[in-house]
């Protein structure tokens, strides 16, 4: 006898989905009484409150766990499958994570960012034995199964063409003609893999496959993938595509399919209440035309020809077909991701890998057609989120640490050109030193010998120089600057080096610094080191630091060690050694994971690299009717965020010693001095 208990599902959700809320519903209001789910944990890359107040929001039970990182949650036992709902470009990372871990996953369309990488997924969770399936929620309503069904059985006869559209409205009403979104949303941020195609375009091509790939009969050689014709148009401040027209052609079968996306006008003028159809499914016997968004439809009609007596059909007018309308709401409360969800939970409890809905071929083929229309349309996303190496060190991050040479064309991309092109912007801003390197700075005795590595505007190049009483400045001590970016570079030598005593700057790679070893008695680093992209990068940007002070540093008794000492302990920081036979000493400052109490709110747990968004604010020209239009172009630089400890291990992994270290406004710092024998 059948057991009666429902299957209980225990979801565990990789970023804040919406899919949450579905699975909390009473499977009885859709007729699903052998299935039940349970959302059993969530996880945040950002901090764990996060995931907890999303918990809490969602209505989960007081037994649902809240995680600070994607790695915890994959590590609970008592989570079932995961469903990654983080943006495109993080799928294919977390996917691999959440499998390598060995547990199954219902990951969010599109698949991944590119063919490759949806291969590769693919290939994993076949060669693990674990269930995986693109959440494409509009395969698995019902409306979906009965017009599937419908062309099966042959109810609009040969089916030749399907049109498809799913488009929003997203123009603003600025004289710029932008789009609503700003720069840095999933919708148009290139480095979020973000477009129509991806976005929208996923559900067009949705009733494209799922009528004119997926109900192909079986073949030997297998199902045919169409040929492709794109059509796209790009959104200027981003680069991603805001308007996409495919041309499917099935050329063994004889079929088309058109897929539309855009982001500029709505499908319908009404898109609540859609006169027309989104979809049409062409036959030679009539048409199926699906009312409503493509991805969350409720009605459909069929249009049939009437049938003459001798069998033959009739012209095709008004009056000589038959119409039938069919509505297939949503139960409420839900969007009707619950579906999918239940489709998941049926395949687990009968040892099902994957969907007969949504086979993973079918994903592939999907992501191959739209692999080649962004070709086509010229649109090229970033290296970091287009690869498919994956390494467990990365705990399903983003962070390219696959090779010295995607880390320097990551760190071109996304640190290097972004300085040089917000430069100005970015100097206006930073113009008070850190009290902390301030105090470093003061005590350092006179005719030292100084380098600051990364000197940004070399706001810090100034502080040795002495003032004398006719207002003539003097040198105290020399001190030399250097810069990745030559706009900084510029901009720093030009304020304080050109014509004034006691400092110069060069443009240098923190990497391969032009000095010689032990050329200086001190050194700072400061908001540089966390732009560097693999742990070995950064290791090896402070051993640099730690050689260019290597020779016997100059102090005066020990004044210097007893200032620092004190200003140290004044903050209750941590003092390991202050005596005076020391090489010359290093301040380095990082950006810190803990920062709960900053407007960021990122915690201790939560992912490490990032793109942190900077915002440069154009004001235009007026135009002919005198209004001024203000761009906001975005760049996303690369920040590796350093956990409690981790600043003193690169340390000493690159060879120095910690002499103290602390944390000051959402920093981690350290003064470090070479490894003595």
């Amino acid at each position: 006898m059948a057991s009666t208990t429902p299957f209980t599902l225990r979801w565990g959700i990789l970023a804040t989905g919406g899919i949450a809320k579905d699975l909390l519903t009473d499977p009885s209001a859709r007729g699903a009484d052998d299935v039940r789910h349970v959302v059993a944990a969530a996880a945040s890359s950002s901090s764990k409150q996060r995931a907890a107040d999303f918990l809490h929001a969602v209505g989960a039970g007081a037994e649902a766990k809240a995680y600070g990182s994607y790695a915890e949650l994959v590590a609970d036992a008592d989570v079932d499958i995961v469903y990654v709902a983080t943006p495109h470009s993080h799928h294919f990372q977390n996917a691999m994570l959440v499998l390598e871990a060995g547990k199954p996953v219902l990951c969010e369309k599109a698949f991944t960012v590119t063919a490759a990488q949806a291969r590769k997924l693919v290939a994993t969770a076949r060669q693990k034995r674990l269930f995986l399936m693109e959440a494409v929620w509009t395969r698995y309503f019902p409306l979906s199964v009965q017009v599937r069904d419908l062309v099966r059985r042959g109810a609009i006869g040969t089916v030749y063409r399907v049109v498809a559209d799913n488009s929003i409205q997203a123009s603003s009403t600025d004289a710029a003609n932008n789009l609503v979104f700003a720069d840095d949303h999933r919708m148009v941020d290139i480095h979020l893999a973000g477009g129509a195609t991806l976005d929208l375009g996923i559900y067009s091509l949705t009733w494209l496959f799922q009528i004119l790939y997926h109900l192909q009969p079986d073949a030997d050689d297998g199902k045919e993938s169409p040929r492709v014709l794109a059509a796209m148009d790009k959104y200027r401040n981003t680069g991603v595509d805001e308007s996409t027209t495919m041309l499917l052609h099935f050329p063994r079968h004889g079929t088309t399919g058109i897929a539309t996306s855009s982001m500029r006008f709505d499908t319908g003028v009404d898109a609540a209440h859609p006169a027309g159809p989104a979809i049409l499914i062409q036959g030679s016997a009539g048409e199926i035309q699906v009312i409503g968004s493509a991805y969350q439809p409720l009605q459909y009609r069929v249009v049939r020809r009437r049938v003459a007596a001798d069998g033959q059909q009739t012209a095709t007018t008004e009056t000589k077909t038959e119409t039938e309308t069919v509505d297939c709401p949503i139960p409420q409360p839900g969007r009707g991701m619950f579906w999918e969800a239940d489709e998941c939970a049926r395949c687990l409890r009968d040892g099902r890998l994957e969907s007969e809905t949504l086979p993973l071929d079918e994903s592939i083929v999907i992501m191959e057609t739209m692999e080649e229309a962004l070709r086509q349309g010229g649109i090229k996303y970033p290296e970091l989120i287009t690869s498919d190496v994956y390494s467990a060190d990365t705990k399903g991050k983003t962070t390219m640490t696959a090779s010295g040479e995607s880390a320097a064309a990551y760190e071109q991309a996304h640190v290097h050109e972004v300085y040089d092109a917000i430069a100005d912007h970015f100097s206006a801003t930073r113009y008070a030193p850190w009290p902390l390197v301030a105090q470093f700075l003061a005590a350092q005795p006179p005719g030292s010998i100084g380098l600051d590595a990364g000197c940004g505007n070399g706001k810090y190049l100034s502080a040795g120089r002495e003032r004398m009483a006719g207002g003539e400045e003097k040198a105290a001590c020399f001190f030399l600057g250097s810069d990745r970016s030559a706009a900084l570079a510029r901009l720093a030598y030009d304020k304080h080096g050109r014509g004034r005593p006691g400092a110069d700057v060069v443009l240098a790679d923190s990497l391969a610094l032009p000095f010689r070893d032990g050329c200086a008695d001190f050194a700072i680093c400061v908001a540089v080191v966390h732009h560097l992209s693999t742990r070995t990068r950064r290791q090896e940007a402070v051993a640099e630091l730690l050689r260019c002070v290597g020779g016997e540093r100059r102090c005066d008794g020990g004044t210097r060690e007893t200032t620092a000492a004190n200003a140290e302990a004044k903050r209750g920081t941590k003092t390991t050694d202050t005596k005076s036979t020391h090489t010359g000493r290093v301040l380095l400052y990082v950006w810190a994971l803990e920062q709960a109490s900053s407007r960021r709110g990122w915690s201790a747990g939560g992912e490490q690299d990032l793109l942190v968004p900077w915002v440069k604010t154009l004001r235009q020209k007026k135009t002919e009717d005198g209004d001024r239009t203000t761009r906001r172009p975005t760049f996303q630089r690369y920040y590796h965020l350093y956990r409690e400890g981790e600043l003193e291990e690169d340390v000493r992994a690159a060879g120095g010693h910690v002499v103290s270290s602390g944390y000051e406004k959402d920093n981690w710092w350290v003064i470090a001095d070479g490894m003595r024998g």
